[in-house]
């Protein structure tokens, strides 16, 4: 009779335990739609402020004035874009700088010659140093600690919390095990807590390193690639026009294929990143 009674009542915990465990599972699972949907309106507005608006102003503009006025007209948006973005964020962005420092150098120095190739030349130079950045994550320093710049990219466009991905408190809180580590846990802001779970993901977790560096790599290349063709058009002797038209159309072309691979490598990464956590819950946590 007793045995019944215990029988019956486990019976529904059981049950219980097992559907949080499917739910479990299921949240668990990388979706792309969830994970890019929120980038979607910023990606949208960069694409016209730095691609569509730059181009409309240039080729109306171009009709009633000098090549160099017309340039530096299209410049303005991007370049307000920069300004707007450091007052909101109230962070330095150092590639925010680059582009206003070049842009305001290659603008006074375009006004005083009168020659428009030097604001080219200017959007040529950002890319140029740009690979050159992502080139230089790439070295493993013994003096101090930089990782590829895919890591910090991964932070910012596909921010994961513990629980997007299966990893208990437990881990967090023995490393700041004071006494008071779910108390730490609780006061953890959402940027915090996403830059823990990286830093757990690389130490832990080959794919995801894999994939930091083989990102940079893409995007090293790509720069490169573009700044290279870039500067040929230059070298080529092509009138404003003409450089101007078919660098934006390299420009939209690179960019285009440079997010497409590297939505591909995450999709992948998160995939075997997932399969890697819950080989390592079942060999430490006993689940």
């Amino acid at each position: 009779m007793i045995q019944e009674e215990i029988d019956s009542d486990c019976q529904p915990i059981l049950s219980i335990e097992s559907d949080d465990i499917c739910l479990s599972i299921e949240e668990n699972e990388f979706s792309l739609w969830k994970t890019f949907k929120h980038h979607i309106p910023r990606l949208l507005l960069t694409i016209l402020i730095d691609v569509i608006l730059p181009f409309v102003i240039y080729l109306i503009l171009r009709k009633h004035f000098k090549a160099v006025h017309a340039l530096l007209s299209a410049g303005i948006p991007p370049f307000l874009m920069v300004v707007v973005k450091g007052f909101i964020s109230r962070t330095f962005d150092a590639l925010g700088f680059l582009v206003f420092i070049a842009f305001a150098a290659s603008a006074i120095a375009a006004v005083l010659t009168h020659n428009a190739i030097i604001l080219l030349l200017e959007k040529s130079l950002v890319n140029g140093i740009t690979s050159l950045v992502f080139g230089i994550t790439l070295i493993p320093f013994s003096c101090c600690q930089i990782r590829p710049l895919a890591y910090y990219f991964y932070q910012d466009l596909v921010p994961t919390k513990r629980k997007d991905i299966g990893l208990p408190d437990q881990i967090f809180a023995d490393d700041n095990d004071d006494g008071d580590g779910n108390d730490y846990l609780l006061h953890l802001s959402h940027k915090q807590e996403v830059a823990q779970v990286y830093e757990w993901l690389y130490a832990h977790c080959a794919s995801f390193r894999r994939t930091c560096y083989l990102i940079t790599i893409i995007w090293t290349i790509g720069l490169l690639c573009e700044f290279l063709l870039r500067l040929l058009l230059i070298l080529m002797h092509l009138s404003v026009d003409q450089i101007f038209i078919y660098g934006h159309i390299m420009l939209i072309s690179m960019t285009i294929i440079l997010i497409f691979l590297t939505i591909l490598c995450i999709v992948h990464e998160r995939k075997q990143t997932i399969k890697t956590i819950r080989l390592w819950k079942d060999e430490h946590l006993n689940f």
